[in-house]
């Protein structure tokens, strides 16, 4: 505790004076209404590096602090006080008259400049209800902001105050002499206390459709063709499509005999003719001659084959802003992985796959981290493995599928409810092979005899679109399930009629309200009919189907083509 009585400060008070007397008008006033009076007791608030003026009940003999490194103390006149904060904290000041009696105690804290602080919140932040306050060597923050990014300047700004303070002892005007005063030590800087909260729609909802349209086109034309004539000493023939020539073989006991017949039984032997065996795949025509000294086998395997199909993904996911969802709906088949402790088991998935990070920005603006995957199992190109024990033996067998994927990361930002294509494809190719007998196969029509030939062509278009909505929670009566519409059939109506759904007034009242939607941001819709052996009915999620054009029937949804960039005319 610091002592201290007027005739020892007597130079405070010169340099107190000339201060006052070298300030401007305008801080002298503003001075003059921060003048606190007290009487026996009272509570003293200061912001740092900053000072207050306190008028005492009567004139003071002697002053004492309790810790000079919080604040220091300044009699201006006997019934004048001057108080300046150093330090964050709390202390005491006791003042006695002349007998020696206490006249006033009091109580110093030293605060953060919240005046100034929040002055900055109003200038940077304009129209958010913050509230701060100190506690200690902290600053709390506390209200309701608007959004993310304003909730995080406001710390930044609350956080540059807290710097000011942890160079508080570096910074002060005035200093003890050597010996006096308690000599504090080092401070720290406290730490901001964040107790605001986010208001608004802090959840987005994201609908991505994925929409594919693959056409493919095969012409096959495969002659295999085999003659063969024999007369007299010679023997001739032709292939088309393959033939061995496997040593004769004669008698019962399979004996191969010269062609001579009273000469070395080593020499050349008469060759079977074996074509290779002829197939037809699906479709094609064959035909066989076969005289006393002609044979002829002809098989053209012909095919024509137009593919077709349609792909429409149509994910909904939501998630809180700055979190990580994720959406699979499909499957995961396994993968053996070798490693020291033999062979172990990871898992891949297939199927509609979504993962995407929502951030809300200011002005509804959302920004969108997103991994989109539509993958297909291929029947072909399956990899089949054997793995060899250590006894050499291969006691299992594993099949391992192909997939055909199509996948796009991107990050983008949208405002609510707009759509973007974040991917697109249009392609287009053409292979063509043909293997022909020289010149033979060059002969108009009957050239045909000769090659087989093969023309493949397949055109694929794709597009993937993505809407984000700030989304907001339903009342349950507002709900309509994709189940609601859905009657199971009676043995009559499955045996008789053939209906694979029944029919009742619950279906009939449901399907009569296909096509209706609620509020945006979260309506249902129950479409298709319930009648009869058509589809189930289909169900989508808060869509506009306005927005991208298209119907929905009884066998799902259909987009138009110019709602597809570069859609099939």
């Amino acid at each position: 505790m610091s002592n201290r009585t007027i005739p020892r400060r007597a130079h405070w008070v010169l340099l107190g004076l000339a201060c006052l007397a070298l300030a401007p008008v305008s801080v002298l006033a503003q001075e003059s209404t921060q003048t606190l009076r007290v009487g026996a007791s009272a509570n003293l608030s200061v912001p740092i590096y900053k000072s207050r003026t306190v008028a005492l009940a009567g004139p003071a003999k002697r002053v004492s602090i309790g810790n000079p490194d919080i604040a220091d103390v300044l009699i201006l006149r006997s019934d004048e006080l001057y108080v300046l904060g150093k330090d964050l904290g709390a202390t005491n000041v006791m003042l006695w008259d002349r007998n020696d009696n206490l006249i006033s105690a009091i109580a110093v804290e030293v605060t953060h400049d919240l005046d100034g602080l929040k002055r900055q919140l109003a200038t940077v932040l304009p129209g958010e209800a913050i509230q701060v306050y100190s506690v200690q060597r902290n600053v709390v923050l506390s209200g309701q902001v608007s959004s993310p990014i304003k909730m995080d300047a406001a710390i930044q700004l609350a956080s540059s105050y807290l710097e000011q303070a942890a160079t508080a002892k570096e910074k002060i005007f005035f200093e003890e002499k050597a010996g006096g005063g308690g000599g504090g030590g080092e401070r720290k800087a406290g730490k901001v206390i964040n107790l605001m909260s986010v208001g608004g729609a802090q959840q987005v909802m994201l609908q991505v459709k994925v929409a594919e349209v693959r056409r493919d086109l095969g012409r096959k034309l495969q002659s295999q063709l085999s003659t063969l004539s024999n007369s007299g000493n010679w023997v001739f023939g032709g292939v088309s499509g393959g033939a061995t020539f496997p040593d004769a073989e004669f008698g019962a006991d399979g004996l191969r005999l010269p062609i001579f017949a009273n000469g070395n039984p080593l020499g050349p032997v008469f060759d079977e003719f074996a074509p290779n065996p002829a197939s037809i795949s699906n479709t094609g025509i064959f035909a066989s001659y076969l005289g006393s000294e002609f044979v002829a086998n002809l098989v053209l395997d012909i095919a024509k084959q137009n593919g077709f199909a349609k792909i429409l993904a149509e994910p909904t996911l939501t998630a809180l802003t700055g979190q990580e969802a994720q959406f699979l709906s499909g499957g995961s088949f396994p993968i053996p992985v070798g490693d020291d402790n033999g062979i172990s088991v990871e898992f891949k998935d297939f199927g509609v796959k979504l993962l995407f990070v929502p951030v809300i920005l200011d002005n509804g603006r959302i920004n969108l981290k997103l991994n989109i995957s539509v993958s297909d199992l291929l029947p072909t190109n399956t990899l089949i493995v054997s793995p060899i024990t250590t006894s050499g033996q291969a006691n299992s067998v594993f099949a391992i599928p192909a997939l055909s994927e199509r996948r796009a990361l991107s990050t983008i930002e949208l405002s609510d409810g707009q759509t973007i294509a974040i991917a697109g494809l249009i392609n287009e190719s053409m292979r063509e092979s043909i293997e022909k007998l020289p010149w033979l196969g060059d002969i108009p029509i009957l050239g045909q005899l000769f090659r087989s030939q093969a023309f493949q062509k397949g055109e694929t278009e794709l597009v993937i679109l993505v809407t984000p909505k700030l989304a907001k929670p339903l009342k349950p009566s507002e709900i309509r399930l994709p189940t609601d519409g859905v009657v199971e059939p009676s043995d009559a109506e499955f045996y008789i009629l053939g209906k694979m759904q029944g029919s009742s007034s619950k279906s009939s009242s449901t399907s009569g309200a296909a096509g209706s939607s609620s509020e945006d941001g979260g309506e249902s819709r129950l479409a298709g009919s319930t009648s009869g052996d058509r589809a189930p009915a289909a169900t989508s999620v808060a869509r506009d189907d306005n927005a991208m054009g298209g119907a929905e029937g009884a066998f799902g949804h259909t987009l138009n083509s110019n709602s597809i960039p570069g859609g099939s005319k």
